[in-house]
């Protein structure tokens, strides 16, 4: 039986699919997703990884202290629903509806 990963990129994710839907990242259906993507398929364990860079809060700056939580909030919800986060410290901040 094959065995696919799952890999998206959370910023091209973000500005291509749920931006356009006008969905929050905690209000889609990540495992329905992944399940089409793997068509049938079964997905690895630990297959299932959603990259992005993180925020940095910018002094005084209310957007990225709003970014900051609303991405942790992304990151509790993939954690609690068995996707493995891959962050790089690239950005300064990043607006999740």
């Amino acid at each position: 039986m094959d065995r696919v990963d799952i890999l998206i990129d959370g910023s091209n994710f973000y500005y291509l699919a749920l931006k356009k839907l006008g969905l929050r990242a905690t209000d889609f259906d990540f495992e329905k997703f992944a399940n089409f993507l793997a068509d049938g398929r079964t997905i690895a364990e630990k297959g299932k990884r959603f990259y992005t860079g993180t925020v940095r809060e910018k002094e005084g700056d209310i957007r990225t202290k709003k970014a900051m939580a609303e991405q942790t909030s992304l990151f509790t919800f993939l954690d609690k629903n068995h996707w493995e986060s891959k962050k790089k410290d690239r950005i300064y901040w990043i607006f999740y509806p």
